[in-house]
């Protein structure tokens, strides 16, 4: 499995008129064009570069050809993610560079929804 290195492709706010109690976070990225790639995982902490990476610890992962994956329901707060890429036979690349947003569904005019593009490309 090749390195990944991802780059933020920018942070979009979807502005809503009604707060809520918790954030949706949505995550695209382009494609990795591996053969034998198998899908994508997305770590997510509250503690900036601590993560326990493996299948059974992401908060969300994506087959091949599912480039977007929301998370519903995150609590407001500071958190980051990073992503990997795994292969058929179960490897899992380097983490992508890590992402953050600041959550706060109660301020005046808050985002309902949050999108996070990442390009993702083989090194």
């Amino acid at each position: 499995m090749k390195k990944i290195l991802a780059l933020i492709a920018g942070i979009l706010f979807l502005m809503v008129g009604v707060a809520c109690a918790a954030s949706n976070v949505t995550f695209e990225w382009d494609a990795n064009s591996e053969a034998d790639l198998a899908g994508y995982r997305l770590y997510q902490t509250q503690t900036p570069g601590v993560y326990t990476f493996g299948d059974g610890n992401q908060v969300a992962s994506t087959l091949t050809g599912t480039e977007t994956v929301t998370i519903t329901g995150v609590p407001d707060g500071i958190y980051y993610w990073v992503a990997t890429a795994y292969d058929t036979k179960g490897n899992e690349s380097e983490p992508s560079n890590e992402v953050t947003a600041n959550l706060d569904t109660l301020a005046p005019g808050a985002p309902q929804t949050v999108t996070i593009t990442i390009i993702i490309k083989v090194q």
